[in-house]
Formats: structure tokens, sequence, C-alpha cells
């Protein structure tokens, strides 16, 4: 109940009374399960396998520290419960494999938190892209940045130390980059990354800043950039370049996606800059806020979650998506130990 687990997905089922309701509720530190308990008249419970055998539970979201996202994701599927859990995935590829294959084995839904294809603005760059509005991606940017400096410095920090954390703004933040330019741009080939700590006396053995280079098996290419140590609104960009246009999505700007496209121009060069119609530029209509972004996307991943449940849909992130964002998030750290670019 700390973190994204109350500002975030709790919220989510909040907005939607009618199809879910809290009816059980767990930390270790009791002092943070009162208010919601009495709110929604849900059990406290300080241990999740009490949680897990509650029969009223039907689904369990998982908003803990990552190094026990597998462990606990594996106990609510082999009990029976449709598990939405927090990103990364697992910290380990064993792991994952072992929570995917039980949900198959128990008829369960299994969804990862990945709040990234929830984002209206991307959502919006996906369907201008289905359109095939600025052509054959050559190259792509991300940005994915922010402080953690409060969060570090405060009581049970576990974000920046490998055995809680799994790995640094490569594993946390990382899987989040994968997934939208695997979803943008397509799969990836060959992954060329760097890292490096500034702030050492909070990151203890883990990454704050990472850049890296991306081979995608259509031949485009991408940069990326991941850093905990950037002090503005938490925030997120990204830029597609085609053959026939450009897409800008930023998350710090009120219109948030910007596209230019050459789709419909005049094959008469001479008409290029001169005849409307031939040259387009829009912005499109999109309700966002720089400042509330993620919260909303984090509350209608969690409501799909729901809705796939009620109508027996399948998820759009898999357990084997957040399998596979995780996955290259392992092999950029085998990229930066060996100083080279490495197959993914």
């Amino acid at each position: 109940m700390g973190g994204v687990g109350t500002w975030g997905h709790l919220r989510g089922y909040e907005e939607i009374p009618e199809r879910a309701r809290l009816v059980a509720i767990c930390d270790t530190d009791p002092a943070v399960l009162d208010q919601p308990a009495r709110i929604h008249n849900a059990r406290k419970f300080s241990d999740y396998s009490e949680l897990i055998s509650d029969p009223d539970v039907d689904l369990v979201d998982i908003c803990v520290p990552h190094f026990l996202h597998g462990k606990i994701a594996l106990a609510a599927v082999k009990a029976g419960k449709h598990v939405i859990c927090e990103k990364p995935f697992t910290t380990t590829l064993d792991e994952a494999d072992a929570v995917i294959q039980a949900a198959k084995d128990k008829g369960v839904k299994l969804m990862v938190a990945e709040n990234t294809r929830f984002v209206r603005a991307y959502q919006v760059v996906s369907e201008f892209l289905a359109r095939e509005a600025i052509g054959n991606i050559c190259s792509a940017r991300t940005f994915i940045g922010g402080s953690e400096v409060a969060w570090l410095s405060s009581p049970g920090n576990w974000i920046g130390n490998k055995q809680t954390a799994g790995g640094g703004v490569m594993f946390d933040a990382g899987v989040h980059t994968f997934h939208l330019l695997r979803w943008m741009v397509g799969e990836m080939k060959s992954v060329q990354t760097s890292i490096t700590t500034f702030l050492k006396d909070l990151y203890q053995d883990v990454e704050d800043n990472a850049m890296g280079l991306i081979h995608f098996q259509n031949g485009a290419m991408a940069n990326f950039t991941l850093t905990n140590t950037t002090e503005s609104p938490w925030t997120e960009r990204l830029e597609l370049f085609g053959t026939k246009g450009a897409i800008v999505a930023d998350m710090l700007s009120e219109r948030p996606v910007q596209i230019f496209s050459t789709k419909e121009r005049s094959e008469d060069a001479s008409k290029w800059w001169t005849q409307y119609g031939d040259v387009g530029w829009m912005e499109p209509f999109i309700s966002h806020s720089s400042l509330e972004w993620k919260r909303v996307s984090v509350k209608r991943e969690v409501q799909h979650f729901v809705e796939c449940i009620l109508e027996d849909k399948k998820p759009l992130v898999s357990g084997e998506e957040g399998r596979r964002d995780m996955e290259i998030s392992l092999k950029c750290y085998e990229s930066a130990r060996l100083g080279r670019e490495v197959p993914v």
C-alpha cells in the first residue's frame, strides 16, 4: 500500500465500484492499512499468504519491491487467483517462466502492469502509425527521466539496492522503454549500452543513468536515455522518424503529440511548400496533463484487467510480454559489462 499501489492502482479500482470491490489489503506496515480498510470495509493482512487464501479474493494486485514479485505472483496463481503484477515482472527469467506456466495450468489471467500501453498519447501515436502516416520508421529516440532522491532518502529504501530492486534505472525504467519501442517500431535484434552511477551514496550497487543503441529486426535503429537524477517533473519523450514524416510524443507538453506527415504530398516537387494539403502538421487533441498522465495510465491499466476478467478477454500486456521486456533489460546489462553489442 505504498507508492504506486496507493496513488495508482487503488484509485483505479475506486473509479469502478460497479465492477470491482476491494475486499482485502496487505502490507508489512500496519499503519498504512487503517484508512483504506475503513473506507472500503476491507480486511487487513500483514502476510500475503493469508490474503491469497481468502476465498473472497478473485484478483491479486501485486505492488511490492521487485524481488518479491515472482514469489507472490507464483503463490497467487497457484491458489487460483487472477494476478496483475507491477513491472518489472520478476527479477529472473526462471521466475517469470514459472509464473506464466502456473497461470496457464490454473487457467487464470495474468497481466504485467505496464502502464505505457495505457498512456493515451502513445495510443494515438500507434493509431497514426497504423495509418502509415510517417511511412516506414527508420530511427527513434526515447527519454525517461526524473528524480528519485526523495524516495531514496526515506526509510526502507529498497530502490538503490540490487538485491531488492533487481537492478537500477535500466531495469526499473528500461522495461517501459523497451515495451514502448517494441510496440511502436518492432522486435529488437541487438543492443549496446552504457551505464553509470552519479549518486553513489543513494544507489548502493546499481546504476542511476543509462544510455543505449538498439537495432531492430526491420533495419530501424533507436537510442534511449534513462535517468533517475534529473530534477524535473517525471517525464517521458518519444521521437519517431520515418520515410514520410515524424511523430513526437512529449509528456511535459499539454499537447503531447505532434505529427508531421508528407504522406499526401504531391509528386510535383514545385508544389511541396505552396499547395495546401501537400504537407500535414497535426497536433491531435488529447485529454492530457503533464503531471497526471502517469497516474491516469495506471488507473486505466487496472481497469482494463478487471474488464479482461469479467469479459474473458486477453490482457494487452501478458506475462510473456513482461518477460520479454525484462529479458531485454538483462541483455542491456550484459552489453554494458562486456562493452559491446549483444543480440537480444
